[in-house]
């Protein structure tokens, strides 16, 4: 089957990800990138386009319509959008030239939705990971939505081949946390540092309002792949702090940390029973004080961390990596 996204191509973003496991499993998969064109290379073409697309729909029109013709001359059989820019005129386009069934997967919180391009556009079903905005979707909009979860990928965050006690002497750190340090989550890991608890923050640091008493355990550094998976692994804990706009559902880090066999302490969310194959409250917490109780409770218990991690990981590998993921998509779209 020939299958177009359209998003990223971005190593470890959610597009790569489909199109690798689509590729693995043997269908004929190619991305189509808004970034794909000669001015986008520079820092200075990305923030023209930027400002150009959000404020010149004639500009936005006009590079839709271009990806449409190209996928349209790839011939899919499937569409699956995942930018949440996308001008509905690219959806119109596709339809109008092919027989394909054109799909929007969102993989982030709905504060990310623009001007809402998503629901101007006449897709024949759409995925949302957070059950809230799904009822929205179903019940307001009527909209052919279906909730799905996010993924790890086992061939591309592969669990090391050691014991985690082995990978936590490797790589001696007791807390990691990674993302982009929004001040939220920059508030929350000031907590930390205070109680003396050794932290260490891989990610993105924001050009403006980042918190400098973070500094001593901002790694400066970015992590993906398999250097990711080592680290999280070898952490003795990871701590996931979701996104105040991931209002039932959670974050990607979720999926990966499990997936990498991690110890992990999360922000709850009621979704964590259906997820997890344990008590949700045994590595979980509801406040920044619960977190760290949690964490010097767990760093004093290493063999609970280690019987939890493993019984996680292998959950996931049984439900939650991307080849399940695009055999539900597979499923729910066929029959649209």
């Amino acid at each position: 089957m020939n299958i177009a996204i359209i998003g990223s191509k971005a190593f470890d973003s959610l597009e790569f990800h489909l199109h690798e496991a689509f590729t693995y499993a043997q269908h004929n998969c190619k991305i189509f990138d808004v970034a794909d064109r000669w001015f986008m290379h520079n820092k200075y073409g990305v923030q023209a386009d930027f400002i150009m697309r959000r404020y010149s729909d004639a500009y936005d029109r006009h590079i839709f319509k271009n990806i449409a013709k190209q996928v349209t001359q790839f011939k899919p059989q499937l569409v699956i959008a995942t930018y949440r820019f996308i001008h509905p005129e690219f959806v119109s386009l596709v339809k109008k030239h092919t027989n394909s069934t054109v799909i929007h997967v969102n993989p982030d919180a709905m504060t990310t939705l623009e001007y809402q391009q998503i629901f101007a556009s006449d897709y024949d079903a759409w995925f949302t990971k957070d059950p809230y905005i799904l009822r929205f979707m179903k019940n307001n909009m009527k909209l052919n939505a279906y909730h799905y979860n996010e993924a790890f990928n086992p061939r591309i965050h592969t669990k090391p081949q050691i014991t985690k006690k082995q990978a936590e002497q490797k790589i001696h750190t007791d807390v990691i946390t990674y993302g982009t340090i929004y001040p939220y989550r920059a508030r929350m890991l000031r907590q930390v540092i205070k109680h003396n608890i050794q932290l260490k923050i891989y990610g993105t640091r924001p050009n403006r309002f980042y918190d400098h008493y973070l500094d001593k355990a901002y790694q400066k550094q970015y992590i993906t792949g398999k250097e990711k998976t080592q680290i999280l692994y070898g952490a003795k804990i990871v701590l996931n702090q979701m996104h105040f706009a991931e209002i039932e559902s959670v974050n990607n880090r979720f999926f990966e940390a499990n997936g990498a066999g991690a110890f992990q302490l999360s922000d709850y969310r009621p979704i964590l029973h259906q997820l997890l194959p344990i008590q949700p409250e045994l590595v979980s917490f509801h406040n920044i004080d619960e977190a760290i109780e949690k964490i010097h409770y767990y760093l004093q218990h290493p063999q609970e961390r280690y019987q939890i991690a493993h019984k996680i990981y292998q959950h996931f590998l049984n439900n939650y990596t991307y080849d399940h993921l695009i055999q539900y998509i597979l499923k729910n779209t066929l029959h649209t």
